[in-house]
């Protein structure tokens, strides 16, 4: 018996499905905040659940226990779909917010899968942030792919979708669930994108809302969602300000943002020259870069 609930079935059209995991494939909660933002904006209704009984481990990911009308309930870790109609719009959204599984992996994807039947999902927009080497003073850079040409084109990934397929990825290594699902959807036929945000590996802080921002402005025009983004603008300005008081007053945080932004500067200048244009290579991952953070401190306690 599946694990996938419906709670309701609406008419749908064509819609598509937005993801977003917490967990491994969503640094700064950048690629959550997204699907949080969007449900407090238009308190959409929930479509269906997922029992998160068989994939998760509740020492890792604990229930929690909140009291309502005098009463102790626990809720547990949610997978939880909605959906909202998007006026003016030719297709309709069903929003997954999701939590990274512990177990199960292939069931948990085909509960997913089975709910793109149920409602003929017509393609699937995966959500991840990673930790980057990128600066903290400069917008947030955002990576993708798609294969389909209409998704491509709407969410601004023509460039690097020509460049290479989908499909055939360089990477090799680790991947989350957000991997996982994108190859099985890939697999049953959907149309499928995925969107990024890169966050400075070098600033703690959850949540990120500038990397949130990123991501919602990239949706926002290419799917013509016409959603207003005032509130989670301030927010990223606040955001702003504080990460940059807490930068400077540590001397070895602004060495290391002024290292990062002066070989940004030289990747630019070296925009027009011979080989520009090719696809980039592999980001490291989130362990290397780290890695590289704790050598240069380790440095520049030595000296």
């Amino acid at each position: 018996m599946s694990e996938l609930r419906i709670l309701e079935r609406p008419e749908l059209r064509r819609p598509l499905l937005i993801t977003a995991f917490a967990g491994w494939n969503d640094a700064g909660s950048a690629a959550t905040g997204v699907i949080r933002y969007m449900l407090r904006r238009w308190r959409s209704d929930t479509l269906a659940e997922i029992d998160p009984e068989p994939f998760y481990d509740f020492t890792q990911a604990r229930p929690t226990v909140r009291i309502a009308d005098g009463e102790r309930v626990i809720e547990w870790p949610q997978n939880r779909f909605s959906w909202h109609r998007v006026e003016g719009a030719d297709r309709d959204l069903i929003l997954l917010s999701g939590i990274e599984p512990h177990l199960g992996w292939r069931s948990y994807v085909g509960c997913v899968l089975e709910l793109c039947r149920t409602f003929e999902v017509s393609g699937v927009i995966t959500l991840g942030a990673l930790l980057a080497e990128v600066s903290h003073v400069r917008p947030v850079p955002l990576i993708g792919s798609s294969a389909d040409e209409e998704l491509a084109r709407r969410l601004d990934l023509r460039d690097e979708s020509a460049s290479r397929d989908e499909s055939a990825s360089r990477y090799e290594g680790p991947t989350g669930v957000v991997g996982v699902l994108s190859q099985s959807v890939r697999d049953a036929g959907l149309a499928t994108a995925s969107l990024w945000a890169s966050v400075p590996f070098y600033v703690n802080a959850s949540p990120n809302p500038k990397g949130a921002l990123a991501i919602l402005e990239r949706l926002n025009g290419g799917l013509d969602l016409d959603l207003s983004l005032h509130d989670l603008e301030v927010f990223a300005a606040r955001f702003d300000a504080q990460v940059q008081a807490e930068v400077d007053k540590d001397p070895q945080m602004v060495e290391y943002a002024r290292r990062i932004e002066e070989q940004l500067d030289e990747l630019e200048d070296d925009a027009d020259a011979p080989g520009a244009g090719q696809p980039p290579a592999e980001l490291p991952d989130a362990g290397t870069m780290v890695e590289e953070l704790e050598r240069f401190l380790r440095e520049q306690r030595d000296s």
